[in-house]
């Protein structure tokens, strides 16, 4: 009993809370979450955000991690896009405000990772919500399949 406890436990390290036993099911995942909440149309006060946000705080903040030596450039420009529509989703026109207030780990997360990509965390959220076609702006020596 106690092996299978330890096992347990040894398991739940290796793959942190939450998070996919593969890059691809952990990116499937979390669009899949950014669609699901979308999806639910719910207010910014809506106290049902709470089970969105807290999905959510895992993937940016802890399976990111696991799985970012792994990904391309373009996975990485799509997480990070998708993280995007999530904020504009959950905060609606407050969505630049909030991650510009960096409250919360995640949302410095967001934002530095989305600046590295993009000129600023606006373009990416425009992009992020259609409001923009996306523009491709690979740095030297980056390719896009990378």
């Amino acid at each position: 009993m106690a092996a299978f406890a330890a096992l347990a436990l040894l398991a739940g390290c290796t793959q942190g809370p939450g998070c996919s036993d593969s890059k691809d099911a952990f990116l499937q995942d979390y669009f899949n979450l950014v669609e699901e909440a979308a999806a639910a149309n719910l207010p910014v006060s809506d106290s049902r955000w709470k089970k969105y946000d807290e999905r959510f705080r895992a993937y940016v903040e802890e399976c990111y991690d696991l799985y970012e030596p792994e990904l391309s450039g373009k996975e990485r420009r799509r997480f990070w896009a998708k993280s995007m529509k999530y904020y504009a989703e959950r905060y609606g026109g407050g969505a630049l405000q909030e991650l510009g207030d960096k409250k919360e780990k995640a949302a410095g997360k967001v934002k530095e990772e989305v600046e590295k990509i993009w000129k600023d965390a606006g373009e990416a959220l425009d992009e992020a919500t259609g409001k923009s076609k996306p523009i491709i702006q690979l740095k030297p020596g980056q390719a896009e399949t990378e």
